[in-house]
């Protein structure tokens, strides 16, 4: 049966994401990335695999792949490819095009596709809050509490419907993807067996939250600059301390909604509060260290960095800040005309990072685990005969 490719895939992928100079044409699939890659022992011909997908113009198969996912940026492969064709660079390309394609709103395409697209998707985005916030907005005294300020009722209400329209957006999103890989699977012949899934999905999680493979992939890199780096600089525990510190805040965040009156005084010590401040403290210790080698440049992943690459941990630097600001501000006797605008700002900010978590590299939070339950799903028959074999 005769297949017509996508010849202009990989040109649309360099412009979601991707360095300008990506090269990954001069790729000729000499599996170098996959001899050194510690992820490929899971996956025969990973990362090679994908960049031939591209080159090819296999867009479907390319969508459908979990493997874009699993991917954990060590860098390896750029270091050791000897035609330069940066397959770790295109392997955050080809996510971020994922992502817009995945989003049937439209505006993850926008904001993956250049600089100016993604600053009016969050430029249109702050509008809305703002104006939302304006709209209850008791301009009064500077002493004004700061849920009187703003009615936290309002914020709570703007919260919800919030949430409620992310996780639409996001369902559909994981639903398009898992629909193209359930698809591929089975017209390639692989058993999904129901009594396997529960076992991936906790799999996948455990890996995600634990941070299980990223720790191996440290483990098992052979690049001198990350094998020198202490234990606590490594990347798998700064990528942890962000995406820890982020689960702990919202989480905290979640708790306080849910079980006390809005806008209530708490003592310092008050458990949400305390679960938001620390975590808070973590995730901007491991932002300080991402940010700090982007500036740099001088590791990998951090050697060539977009404006994608700065936007989300600029972003959300900036919510933690005026967060635990607000922590401070809540207890002084009077708030002042500057506790006000940074208690506006943080709220804007906060629902910013909300609304574009299906749209932006944020995304990868919500893909990644799915993939990696996917991956386990797909493997869980072929391990269940390996290990029946060796019993018998």
């Amino acid at each position: 049966m005769a297949r017509v490719v996508n010849t202009s895939l990989l040109n649309t992928i360099k412009k979601h994401g991707a360095k300008r100079n990506l090269d990954v044409s001069a790729c000729f699939n000499c599996g170098n990335c996959t001899a050194v890659c510690p992820l490929a022992k899971d996956s025969g011909g990973f990362p090679r695999r994908v960049l031939r997908m591209a080159q090819v113009g296999m867009e479907q198969e390319l969508l459908a792949s979990e493997e874009i996912w699993r991917c954990y940026a060590c860098g390896e492969c750029t270091q050791t490819c000897p035609r330069q064709a940066d397959p770790a660079a295109f392997m955050a390309a080809a996510r971020s095009y994922a992502i817009s394609r995945y989003d049937f709103t439209g505006l993850a395409a926008l904001a993956n596709r250049s600089v100016l697209g993604n600053l009016f998707v969050f430029a249109l985005f702050s509008a809305v809050f703002s104006g939302l916030l304006f709209a209850r907005m008791n301009p009064g005294q500077p002493d004004l509490p700061l849920f009187h300020f703003i009615p936290g009722e309002w914020i709570h209400a703007i919260g919800v419907a919030l949430f409620a329209v992310v996780g639409i957006s996001a369902f559909f999103g994981i639903a398009s993807m898992v629909w193209r890989n359930w698809r591929q699977q089975t017209q390639q012949g692989h058993t999904l067996p129901l009594s396997t899934l529960p076992r991936a999905v906790y799999s996948a999680i455990s890996d995600a939250l634990l941070h299980q493979r990223f720790q191996q992939c440290d483990a098992e890199s052979a690049a001198s600059d990350r094998a020198e780096l202490p234990w606590y600089q490594r990347p798998w525990l700064v990528h942890a301390s962000v995406m820890g510190g982020f689960l702990a805040m919202l989480l905290a965040t979640t708790l306080d909604f849910l079980f006390k009156p809005i806008g209530s005084p708490v003592p310092p010590w008050y458990p949400m509060r305390l679960l938001g401040a620390i975590g808070g403290l973590v995730c901007l210790y491991g932002l300080s260290i991402v940010l700090l080698r982007r500036a740099q440049g001088k590791d990998h992943p951090y050697t060539k960095s977009s404006f994608s690459d700065w936007f989300f941990p600029v972003l959300l630097t900036v919510t933690v800040l005026t967060g635990l600001a607000c922590e401070v501000i809540v207890y002084l006797p009077s708030p002042a005309t500057t506790g006000h605008v940074l208690f506006f700002a943080h709220v804007v900010f906060a629902m910013d990072l909300v609304a574009m978590l299906p749209l932006t590299k944020f995304a990868h939070v919500l893909y990644r685990t799915v993939a990696l339950a996917l991956f386990a799903w797909r493997h869980a028959p072929e391990k269940a005969e390996v290990s029946v074999g060796v019993e018998a």
